[in-house]
């Protein structure tokens, strides 16, 4: 095995900082990916620690890391002594004349790859990926709170899910157990009425007819029929108005599929 993918054990740390390594989804939400851990030691020495999140990873196979064999599954990946890839090619090299001008952009008086790629402000071309750090994400999912507007529940809950948030889905607790379906339930969820979403964030107003998702409504009902929710919480979360509008639409539903 090459020194370089060992890790250093030992010595004595003297700093320590750690970031997410994101996938920009969309312009609005990112998931955690694997944490990036940098250490430096007494002795000059450095590394850094890559600890991926395969129940993410798991849900977007096409995927991976520059650098670091994923296929391989090991919890945690090392690189010694050295800038890992995914941290060099999102840099600029210490022996460009406009380094400066990134360090000024990071508010960085001095050259650190790790600090100057951790929320920099510039946009790899190559993938959809970057360094985040607890801030971002604090400020990502700051505030969340669940609505009756079942249109802006899903995309906060998955925001939850891709930052990796301590949240309770309908009273289910996500884990590592059960957070890979979640995810792609609600991807499925979120991408199935962001057309309706975009709709009525426009601010649409009158007495249209009010449209409501197929997969959404037969959730809801689902929930009904189980127990889990009321009827009348059942045509609140579907914002139809009322138990006749709620019945007909599933009928509609009903009839699509015969």
């Amino acid at each position: 095995m090459n020194e370089y993918i060992k890790g250093i054990t030992g010595l004595t740390t003297i700093y320590s900082n750690y970031g997410y390594i994101s996938y920009k989804y969309n312009h609005d939400i990112y998931f955690k990916i694997a944490k990036l851990t940098y250490e430096k030691f007494l002795n000059e020495e450095f590394q850094y620690i890559f600890e991926p999140y395969y129940d993410v990873l798991n849900v977007f196979p096409n995927l991976d890391i520059p650098g670091i064999d994923l296929s391989l599954k090991q919890e945690v990946y090392y690189r010694s002594n050295i800038t890992p890839v995914f941290v060099s090619e999102r840099i600029t090299p210490k022996n460009r004349v406009n380094l400066q001008e990134e360090l000024k952009e990071q508010n960085m008086d001095f050259y650190h790859p790790f600090l100057l790629l951790l929320d920099s402000k510039r946009t790899y071309g190559g993938d959809k990926l970057s360094l985040k750090s607890d801030a971002f994400y604090e400020k990502q999912v700051s505030g969340f709170k669940k609505t009756t507007d079942l249109y802006k529940n899903i995309p906060l809950i998955l925001k939850q899910l891709a930052a990796r948030s301590d949240v309770l889905i309908e009273d289910i607790e996500v884990t590592k157990h059960n957070r890979e379906t979640l995810i792609k339930n609600y991807l499925f969820l979120y991408q199935s009425v962001s057309k309706y979403y975009d709709q009525k964030s426009k601010g649409s107003r009158g007495r249209k007819r009010k449209e409501v998702a197929s997969v959404v409504l037969l959730e809801i009902n689902n929930q009904y029929k189980h127990g889990v929710i009321t009827i009348d919480e059942a045509v609140k979360k579907s914002g139809l108005g009322s138990k006749e509008t709620y019945y007909r639409r599933l009928r509609e539903i009903a009839k699509k599929e015969e």
